[in-house]
């Protein structure tokens, strides 16, 4: 079978990227192995079930909730800001908190919330009369901004647009084949039909803001893209496609700089297909010349505290390329917190991001996208009716220098080469290996109550090949809260393994002063280490610890294995 010009999925690819023939006999054994997995998981006698039809219940509403509060992280709560105090009368609710809520990643796994509620929905209903909640955009987040007009831009002829040359080459070098005013920069496909397959371009000319105070502009494009405004890079930043793959959101590159109204600024922007997805070219100039923070923070001075909302896209063929918050969402943290000093910030992002502002704040929330059921989950957080009881599934970095693939060249490498030179030291166990501070470590997550752990007991089964922890928590504050417990066990020094690795975790819901008694059965396996090609448990003293997360060690015990 000739698969010349088919990629994965039958997506088209262009002509010489898969040039090969595969045998009759290999395609045979690529079905066989699918056959065999359906078959040994039952999926031919017992074929999955339709998709329910009816997924708006109460049960599945509650079941959406449960899942969504099950996952909410209160990553720093100073001054007891959460729960919002009883007396509270007032409330700013700032940024994408409504239907521009992010509910889920885009790509395969996307899920359309259909009729929900969003987090401005509840936290109104839940406020109720006696609270009066204001909301203010803030920002609109992460998304791509309306095309810059011909009317703001011009060429140094002083025609309306700006001057575009176009190259044959990645490169803007040379000669161009062609050279035009273009009214706007919005294109989706080779604007020039004498370009090559793989093309670049550059457009010069001036601006003159509308506006004064913070702008906002993106670059929706497929492939890479500067653009500098008075000599300075506002936005810079490389996309393979515009489009998430089967996804539902644009990806814009994002940037911000402050300009006056009617004082012209020089624009310079270049632009290369050669990093798009094959065949594929793109590129959309947007701005925002009116800043929406001026609102919000006079929405945030005139409230007893402010809950600001920010977000950052997320979804399959995509790599985040920096730590830091997408457009002006960390002037407007720190814009609504200069203002208030009761400011929660509700991080709506599929992980961690850089957190200037994080001392000028008082709490911060993180939600993950909790799909439909987020709004009611963080309404019943922040007034306190549920304990928060997510805990971090990563590391959040305390800045870019930390963590693995931080010293040598990740994804796609260097000249064709990816080196993961961390070893075994993934995740946290990087983090102990070099001895960094990260900003919240694994397993990480407040709640609205103490919890204290009792001795460690431990013992070893050689019959069994299983440890046996049992130790007992308490609930040692004032209020109902979940525990998540968990346990690292450090390994012998001649394992010359990580210095410590999770084994087992349990989450435990106590009433004020209850105590639970929870026993583990830990089997060695989870204890080996990769050694002359196989699994091996080596024999020695390992140290078995209870902790609230991989840097806060609460009880420990010490058991001879082998």
């Amino acid at each position: 079978m000739d698969l010349a010009g088919l990629g994965p999925g039958g997506v088209k690819l262009a002509p010489g990227e898969l040039t090969r023939s595969v045998s009759t006999t290999r395609l045979d054994d690529a079905a066989r192995r699918i056959l065999v997995t359906m078959f040994a998981n039952g999926l031919v006698d017992n074929p999955v079930p339709a998709p329910a039809q009816d997924v708006i219940t109460a049960e599945h509403k509650s079941l959406a909730h449960e899942a969504a509060l099950a996952s909410t992280v209160l990553l720093a709560n100073r001054s007891s800001a959460l729960p919002l105090p009883t007396r509270l009368r007032s409330l700013a609710v700032i940024g994408p908190a409504g239907t521009d809520a992010l509910t889920g990643v885009a790509g395969s796994t996307y899920v359309d919330p259909g009729t929900w509620t969003t987090p401005l929905q509840a936290i109104k209903a839940r406020a109720g009369s006696g609270i009066t909640v204001t909301h203010a955009q803030g920002t609109t987040g992460d998304v791509p901004l309306s095309t810059v007009p011909s009317s703001v831009l011009r060429t140094t002829g002083k025609a309306p647009g700006l001057t575009g040359r176009y190259y044959a080459s990645p490169e803007s070098t040379g000669t161009p084949v062609t050279t035009r005013t273009d009214s706007v920069i919005d294109f989706t496909s080779t604007p020039v039909d004498i370009l090559p397959a793989v093309w670049s371009a550059t457009w010069s000319g001036t601006l003159t803001p509308t506006h004064s105070g913070l702008h906002r502009f993106s670059l929706l494009a497929a492939g890479t893209a500067t653009l500098k405004i008075n000599g300075v890079t506002v936005v810079t930043g490389s996309r393979g496609t515009r489009r998430f793959f089967l996804g539902t959101y644009d990806y814009p590159l994002q940037g911000t700089i402050d300009l006056a109204a009617g004082r012209t600024v020089s624009v310079e922007l270049t632009y290369s297909n050669a990093t798009a997805d094959p065949g594929t070219s793109g590129l959309t100039l947007g701005w925002q010349p009116a800043s929406l923070i001026p609102a919000a923070v006079q929405a945030a001075t005139k409230a007893e505290a402010a809950v600001v909302f920010v977000n950052r896209i997320a979804g399959e063929a995509m790599d985040h390329e920096q730590l830091t918050l997408p457009a002006d969402q960390n002037q407007l943290i720190t814009a609504v917190a200069a203002a208030n000093s009761r400011t929660i910030v509700v991080l709506n992002t599929d992980g961690p991001v850089a957190m200037p502002w994080l001392n000028d704040v008082e709490a911060v929330i993180q939600t993950w996208y909790g799909g439909r059921g987020m709004g009611t989950a963080l309404a019943a957080v922040l007034f306190g009716d549920s304990d928060p009881s997510g805990r971090l599934p990563i590391t959040y970095p305390a800045d870019a220098s930390q963590g693995p693939g931080t010293t040598t060249a990740t994804y796609p490498g260097k000249n064709g080469t990816v080196s993961f030179d961390e070893g075994t030291a993934i995740g946290y166990r990087y983090y102990d290996a070099k001895g960094q501070q990260p900003q919240f470590p694994f397993g990480h997550g407040l709640s609205y109550t103490t919890f204290a752990h009792g001795s460690l007991e431990a013992s070893y089964s050689a019959a069994s090949r299983t440890v046996t922890l049992s130790v007992t928590v308490t609930n040692s504050g004032s209020r109902p809260g979940t525990e998540v417990l968990q346990v690292y066990a450090t390994l012998p020094t001649a394992a010359a393994a990580e210095a410590r690795r999770l084994v087992a975790f349990r989450k435990t819901t106590l009433a004020p002063g209850a105590g639970r008694r929870l026993t583990f059965a830990i089997p060695t396996d989870g204890l080996t280490v990769w050694t002359s090609g196989t699994w091996a448990l080596v024999s020695g003293l390992y140290t078995f610890a209870t902790a609230r997360n991989a840097r806060a060690v609460t009880v420990q015990s010490k058991l001879t294995i082998g």
